[in-house]
């Protein structure tokens, strides 16, 4: 395991490429989507209907967060509240068609921008990133 300057360096580097990838993806940003509404519309796409509370936990923002995050997907027509059919209590977000195209538009901007974040690694180096993580996120899994 590594010391503790290590993990507190570990910490700094992944807070930093995160902070990087948000900036990188705020430019040239015609549709205005930020992340956390990306990783909504994602969440939508792949799972169906989720309820506000399960989005803001995957994406980790506050419930105040996730309502301004869907209120814009809302207003954009990316997204729609649709009543839970067992518990008409309950308000999912649902994405809608212009939702789905909006993701396909977006996803040669991913694609650019993944390649822009990741082209300093050789394809041997990418591979063993790419190991890691697995391994990381695998051992919350078991």
């Amino acid at each position: 395991m590594a010391d503790y300057e290590e993990l507190v360096e570990l910490f700094g580097l992944v807070r930093l490429h995160g902070h990087l990838w948000r900036t990188e993806w705020s430019k040239d940003n015609p549709q205005d989507i930020s992340i956390s509404q990306l990783q909504t519309l994602d969440l939508l796409v792949n799972e169906g209907p989720k309820a506000s509370s399960y989005l803001a936990q995957i994406i980790g923002v506050t419930s105040g967060g996730m309502t301004v995050i869907s209120d814009k997907l809302v207003r954009l027509g990316l997204v729609q509240r649709v009543n839970d059919e067992n518990d008409r209590r309950v308000v999912k977000l649902e994405i809608t068609e212009k939702g789905r195209e909006a993701l396909r538009d977006i996803q040669a901007k991913r694609v650019a921008l993944m390649e822009k974040m990741y082209h300093v690694l050789n394809p041997e180096e990418f591979q063993q990133l790419l190991h890691i993580y697995r391994k990381l996120i695998s051992a919350y899994e078991q």
